[in-house]
């Protein structure tokens, strides 16, 4: 770890290089900040992909990382949400945030701070536009064109007033440009799929005319988001059209199939091609029905991937869902129950087949909802329903069980391992299991409104 100082310090190290010409001290580049209440006691750092450093936060919840080795580019710091920075040589740039509000809080101050304050005007400025494309995608697609490039011209007008003013550098400049483009090229791409009705009058040629402009193999851009956002939304767009070209019926296999093939004739950067296939992937697995869904994925995947690491990843996941598959015993482990008893999660079935389902305190609206239909199906079900806390922390679940009176809740004693043991990829997973623990299913979905009738078919 990178030796870790007081931000104290670097207010010092600032006064101290505006009275003086040592070389080593003005050559040095530093990232800090403050988290106003912090979620935990340290910040990630990470350029690209590529872990830099866990950096401990002091007793004023601050911190001040002092790069070694420094390459000059884009980062991005993590503290349970993540957020952009642009960082080069001789920079000392603070940020100051509060997590209950993280992006609309974040505020950057010190010697390279103009352009990052920039990054996250124009990353909530996005948002903003986001949060009106329901109505934007209503327009017919000439309207819609006019008013997208109009905003994007703007935008990129006012980047270059910016430019002059703060004399951003040519680096700077080409990530600033894509943060603005690409979000808009983005709304473009996913037109004619939230409009359907109008999508067949897109004038194609003048319509997607920036995409002549897309560099499908940069490495400049690293993982950043917008850049990436984009690329998905084009595969989407021509996956559709690519299904409906050719009449295939688009079940969950023909989709991927067809975003594997988009990919594979796009991207000649093999990191890049190998990063879109491993998450397109990851996603597409997360909805399986079965582990021969699971198996013809796996299949598509090796036709297309050459990383090894991925090639593992993917392939541990797909026997992960195989061995969750029907008919397969539940693995084994341990909850806590709410007077702190640790039990075998098997001890917990009472001889009767049992509805699993998982909530958290994170999400207090998902609780009161579940446990709402949790109310609903339990009343005369031959069914024993239990829920298990996903939380790490062992006193907000016992609140959130009290508030709601779970007589039959627990949390899990080792969290991390047991999500992935159980492969719950979102809040909403359900096991249904027999008296004995074997798997009845694994894809049902508590809030379907079918889901009483799928329920008693099982049994």
């Amino acid at each position: 770890m990178i030796k870790l100082l007081p931000l104290s310090y670097l207010l010092l190290f600032m006064a101290f290089i505006s009275c003086t010409e040592n070389t080593e001290t003005e050559d040095a580049t530093y990232f800090g900040g403050e988290i106003i209440n912090p979620k935990n006691d340290f910040v990630l750092l990470y350029k690209d992909e590529v872990f830099i450093d866990s950096i401990q936060l002091d007793d004023k919840n601050r911190f001040l990382h002092k790069f070694k080795d420094f390459t000059p580019g884009l980062y991005h710091f993590n503290h349970e949400e993540y957020q952009y920075v642009y960082i080069e040589p001789k920079d000392s740039i603070l940020f100051r945030l509060n997590t209950i509000d993280f992006d609309e809080s974040l505020t950057f101050s010190g010697k390279g701070a103009h352009k990052n304050n920039f990054i996250i005007n124009t990353f909530l400025a996005n948002e903003n536009h986001s949060a009106k494309s329901d109505r934007l995608y209503k327009l017919s697609p000439k309207k819609f064109s006019t008013l997208i490039s109009r905003e994007l011209s703007q935008r990129i007008n006012m980047l270059e007033q910016y430019k002059e003013r703060y004399e951003f550098s040519d680096g700077f400049m080409h990530v600033a440009n894509a943060h603005i483009a690409y979000h808009f090229y983005t709304a473009k791409e996913r037109y004619p799929i939230y409009n359907k009705q109008q999508a067949d009058s897109i004038d194609v040629k003048s319509f997607y005319d920036f995409r002549k402009n897309i560099d499908f193999n940069t490495s400049n851009l690293g993982s950043f988001y917008p850049y990436y956002e984009y690329l998905y939304a084009l595969i989407d767009n021509l996956s559709v059209k690519r299904l409906k070209t050719s009449g295939t019926k688009g079940d969950h296999i023909a989709n991927y199939t067809s975003k594997t093939e988009v990919i594979d004739s796009l991207f000649q950067n093999k990191p890049l091609k190998n990063q879109l296939l491993k998450n397109t992937t990851l996603y597409y697995l997360k909805t399986v029905k079965c582990g021969n869904q699971a198996t013809l994925i796996l299949t598509v995947f090796d036709k297309y991937n050459s990383d090894a690491t991925n090639k593992e990843k993917i392939t541990g996941l797909v026997n992960a869902i195989k061995r969750l598959g029907y008919g397969n015993p539940l693995p084994d482990f341990n909850v806590i129950s709410t007077n702190n008893q640790t039990i075998a999660f098997k001890n917990t079935l009472q001889n009767k087949p049992t509805v699993l389902y998982f909530w958290s305190s994170n999400n207090p609206r998902h609780i009161k909802s579940v446990h709402r239909k949790v109310t609903q199906y339990a009343t005369n079900s031959n069914y024993n329903f239990v829920g298990i806390s996903l939380d790490n922390n062992k006193k907000d679940w016992k609140l959130y069980a009290q508030k709601f009176n779970l007589t039959n809740g627990f949390s899990l004693e080792t969290p991390k391992e047991t999500r992935e043991e159980l492969l719950i990829q979102n809040i909403n997973k359900v096991y249904v299991l027999d008296k004995n623990a074997k798997i009845l299913s694994a894809d049902l979905n508590i809030f379907d409104p079918h889901f009483n009738k799928k329920l008693k078919s099982l049994h």
